[in-house]
């Protein structure tokens, strides 16, 4: 009965893996709207949005939310984009619309050879014998496998690999095409999206899915600063015109922000200013992922024992209740006495969930409520009262983790040769990290930048100054003043501002369904699956079911026949944006050229895309 019953619990594990994926995505909308990105605005790097989509595109195949000839709407045509149209156009033969406002596919990297990209910097965890030149990355892609390089070279280098896979493939491409928030009409077998708002001469495009990889969107700038785009961070004469002296702000102490300091300390930087400084054998990378484990409040609030109630209950509140079930019921003392950090957090969970114990109307105080009792009163908490209850505490928790890191940050040695790194700085140029935590260290900040943030304020002429900017006035001279929180105010040469992803206005189709997760980034999660090797073999394997779906595709797609038929895609596409029957073709496929390929599709038959014959005679006759 053990190996009838095993493959059944697999496969329940793995649905209920790929159900949590969908619902992370799934906006409150519609279920037929989804966000490539599960509304993330954190770990949002160019290898995360790869594992996202990778995990997307195999949990809607998973649960046969997307089949053959099924029409997919991708809202941006950016790195997420391209690769999940890819994925789901060549493992599950949908038909794809790529819908991009620009007339170019990935719009922001082009001319930007001044941008630097690496897919393994900014990883959640720097792994065993990490080397900031030569480890891999902590997600290898099938597809679209980059390397380090300039954004201009790493966006040719994707769309050349993109071309190979739209010959091939039923994706179609609209450049030009915006879609807004209110173009947007679900219906419940899909979705509609209406261009003649805007576009008189074009028609009201259906789609069975539609989904908005959009990503990091328009920089948040509520100060309205007229600096720097975080788009055009790194262009030499951005820093080569300063003045002398100089003093400049820079607020907002993330990735970016660390990066934007360099560029401002040092002559024309590189990065391998900071990369050869990196102590590669020295098991500097152990001491930060290990460091992060304690400093992140993983214990708290990304620990694993949900799971024993379902996941049911956030990590922060079963967390209280076992350090409550230890002191109370066990008659030991605080175990985390000698952590007043850790004690705060503890308290402040305890006045937060009181009043939600005491609206209930039990006569047992909170204070002698025996562990039974305690235990079901926390699993009947609803899920509104939990994010209540998470939002209040997490400030605190906040402001704990940026110290727990500048603690560890400290305990990390300068290298020998640091004053060398220190000779090739600016003279005369001072600067000011800004931001609302007690440190300059944030949680945002990856792995790799907790090293580079060290080094950076370890400079001379470099400090940090905690509290909100209030208004920033510009000044006759071209200088600027900046009113800090609390009525400080300082005149500075440059303000510069890196909070991150705005609200991206009315470009926003998708709004999370949920506040948040129960446990965790679920698009984000590493899924092992148990399958027989060999095929049909007694032996068994564990493989990522995500990255096979994709290479059993790739083995498929160079296996392929060619098909009976020739569509061409300049013409379905012109017939996709304007409308059916505006192209006249002797061809009758190309009456309504979609509806024919998902017949196509749905058969299991695929047809070649180029240029046959009645089509050039059809565009000719345009």
């Amino acid at each position: 009965m053990s190996n009838s019953t095993a493959p059944l619990d697999e496969d329940a594990r793995l649905d209920h893996i790929a159900q949590e994926m969908v619902d992370e995505a799934t906006a409150e909308s519609s279920p037929n709207i989804l966000s490539a990105s599960g509304f993330a605005r954190e770990n949002i790097s160019i290898v995360h949005q790869q594992r996202r989509v990778t995990n997307l595109a195999w949990a809607l195949s998973r649960l046969r939310r997307v089949q053959p000839g099924d029409v997919v709407g991708i809202v941006g045509g950016s790195f997420s984009g391209l690769m999940l149209a890819t994925i789901l156009a060549m493992v599950d033969d949908v038909i794809v619309y790529i819908f991009e406002k620009e007339k170019r596919l990935l719009p922001r990297f082009r001319d930007k050879a001044h941008r630097h990209l690496s897919p393994i910097l900014n990883s959640r965890s720097l792994g065993k014998r990490f080397d900031p030149e030569g480890s891999a990355p902590h997600f290898r892609s099938p597809i679209f496998a980059w390397e380090a390089g300039s954004a201009t070279d790493v966006r040719a280098e994707w769309l050349q690999e993109f071309a190979e896979y739209n010959e091939k493939l039923s994706i179609f491409t609209l450049t030009n095409h915006e879609v807004r928030s209110d173009m947007v009409h679900p219906r419940p077998d899909g979705v509609d999206i209406n261009f003649t708002i805007f576009h008189p001469d074009r028609p009201c495009i259906p789609v069975d899915l539609l989904i908005d990889a959009t990503g990091f969107g328009e920089e948040a700038n509520p100060l309205d600063v007229v600096d720097y785009s975080y788009w055009e961070s790194g262009h030499r004469l951005i820093y080569d015109h300063l003045p002398r002296p100089a003093k400049v702000l820079i607020s907002g102490c993330g990735d970016s922000g660390v990066i934007e300091g360099l560029h401002y300390a040092f002559a024309d930087f590189r990065h391998e200013y900071v990369t050869a400084l990196w102590r590669s054998d020295s098991g500097l990378e152990a001491r930060i992922d290990l460091g992060l484990e304690r400093a992140h409040l993983t214990s708290i609030f990304a620990n694993e024992e949900p799971e024993r109630y379902g996941s049911g209950v956030l990590p922060e509140i079963i967390w209280w209740l076992d350090q409550r079930h230890f002191m109370v019921f066990n008659a030991a003392p605080w175990p985390h006495e000698t952590d007043p950090l850790i004690s705060a957090i503890y308290e402040q969970l305890n006045i937060l969930i009181k009043p939600l114990y005491e609206a209930t109307g039990v006569g047992e105080p909170f204070a002698t409520v025996d562990w039974t009792d305690l235990e079901a009163f926390v699993l009947s908490i609803p899920t509104s009262a939990q994010f209540d209850v998470r939002d209040a505490v997490r400030p605190l928790a906040d402001e704990t983790i940026s110290q727990l890191i500048h603690e560890l940050a400290a305990s990390i040695d300068l290298p020998q040769d640091f004053d060398e790194f220190t000779a090739l700085m600016r003279p005369e140029v001072s600067i000011t990290l800004n931001g609302l935590m007690p440190t300059a260290y944030t949680r945002q900040l990856s792995p790799y930048n907790i090293w580079t943030m060290r080094l950076l304020l370890a400079l001379p002429r470099v400090d940090y100054r905690q509290g909100a900017i209030e208004q920033v006035v510009r000044q006759d001279d071209n200088r600027f003043e900046a009113s800090f929180a609390g009525g400080g105010r300082e005149v500075f040469d440059r303000i510069v501002t890196r909070y991150g992803p705005g609200t991206r206005g009315e470009s926003v189709i998708a709004h999370r369904n949920r506040r948040d997760t129960l446990s965790g980034d679920w698009l984000l999660v590493e899924v092992e699956a148990i399958v027989p090797d060999p095929p049909n073999g007694s032996q068994r394997r564990i493989v990522d079911p995500a990255r096979a779906a994709i290479i059993n595709g790739l083995s498929e797609l160079d296996s392929r026949s060619p098909g009976a038929h020739t569509l061409s895609k300049d013409l379905v596409t012109r017939i996709i944006s304007l409308g059916p029957g505006k192209f006249p073709s002797s061809d009758p496929i190309y009456d309504d050229p979609i509806r024919w390929l998902v017949t196509e599709l749905r058969a299991g038959r695929r047809p070649q895309y180029g240029m046959d014959r009645m089509v050039r005679m059809a565009m000719a006759r345009r």
